[in-house]
C-alpha cells in the first residue's frame, strides 16, 4: 500500500514539474507577443500583434486543457472511471469525423470513414470521442498539404476496432512507444504546427480505462502512420 502511494506522489510530482516547464513556453510568448503589441506603430503591425497574441492565447489554453484532461484521466476521476453504458463506435467515428472536417479542409486532406461496422463497446462516449478527436487530430497535422486521413471502424473476433491511418511520415519504430510520453513531441515535419505533446498519453490514458490496447505501426495502405486501438470483445458487440 505504501509502495503504491509513493508512486502515486512520485507521478504526481513529475507530472506538475513537466507542466511547470511545459507552460513557461507558452506564457513567456504571450509575455513577448503583449509587449509587441504595445509597440506596434501603426494599424497594420498593431493588427498582426493581435493576431499573433490571440493565436498564443488559443495554444495556452489548448495546453492547459489537455493537461486538465490527462490529469483527471489518470486519477480516474473522469466519468470512464465511474459510469459505463453501451457505446456505437460506428457513431462516435461519424461525429469525430464530422467535428474535424474543418479543420481538415484548411489543409485540403481528403479525410473520411474507409469502413463503418456495427461496433458497440462498453464505456463513456464522451471519453472514446477524446480518444478518436485526438488521433485524428495528430493525423490531419502530420499529414503533407492535400494529404489523406482515413478512419476506420470494424470487429475482429468479436473485439470492436478503431484505426485511424495518414500518408505523413510516419513515426520511426524507435519512437513508436516514447511517442505516448507526456510532453513527449517528434520532429516538425510538412509545416505541422507544434503540438502539446500531451494527445497520445491522453489516448493510452483513456484506452486503458476502457481496457483497450493502442499500437502504432506502419499504414500499408497509406504509407504514413496507422493508429490501432483493439477493445475487449463484450456481449453488446459480438
Amino acid at each position: 500500500f505504501f509502495g503504491r502511494v509513493s508512486s502515486a506522489f512520485g507521478a504526481q510530482k513529475n507530472f506538475v514539474a513537466g507542466a511547470a516547464h511545459e507552460l513557461r513556453s507558452p506564457l513567456t510568448a504571450l509575455k513577448l507577443q503583449a509587449e509587441a503589441l504595445r509597440r506596434a506603430g501603426d494599424e497594420g503591425s498593431r493588427e498582426t500583434a493581435i493576431a499573433r497574441l490571440q493565436g498564443g492565447i488559443e495554444r495556452a489554453i489548448h495546453l492547459v486543457g489537455q493537461l486538465l484532461l490527462l490529469a483527471r484521466q489518470e486519477s480516474g476521476e473522469t466519468p470512464a472511471a465511474v459510469r459505463s453504458g453501451p457505446v456505437r463506435l460506428d457513431e462516435v467515428v461519424a461525429q469525430c469525423v464530422g467535428a474535424a472536417l474543418p479543420q481538415a479542409q484548411a489543409r485540403s486532406i481528403d479525410l473520411g470513414v474507409a469502413q463503418s461496422e456495427d461496433a458497440v463497446t462498453q464505456g463513456d462516449a464522451a471519453a472514446l470521442r477524446v480518444l478518436l478527436g485526438n488521433l485524428i487530430d495528430n493525423a490531419i497535422k502530420y499529414a503533407p498539404q492535400g494529404g489523406q486521413v482515413d478512419v476506420s471502424v470494424s470487429a475482429s473476433d468479436g473485439a470492436p476496432v478503431l484505426t485511424v491511418e495518414d500518408n505523413g511520415p510516419g513515426i520511426p519504430e524507435a519512437e513508436r512507444e516514447r511517442a505516448f510520453d507526456r510532453f513527449y513531441r517528434l520532429a516538425e515535419t510538412n509545416g505541422a504546427a507544434e503540438g502539446s505533446g500531451l494527445g497520445l498519453a491522453i489516448v493510452r490514458a483513456i484506452a486503458q480505462q476502457h481496457g483497450a490496447q493502442v499500437v502504432l505501426d506502419r499504414s500499408e495502405r497509406l504509407g504514413g502512420l496507422r493508429a490501432t486501438v483493439r477493445f475487449v470483445a463484450t456481449p453488446a458487440a459480438s
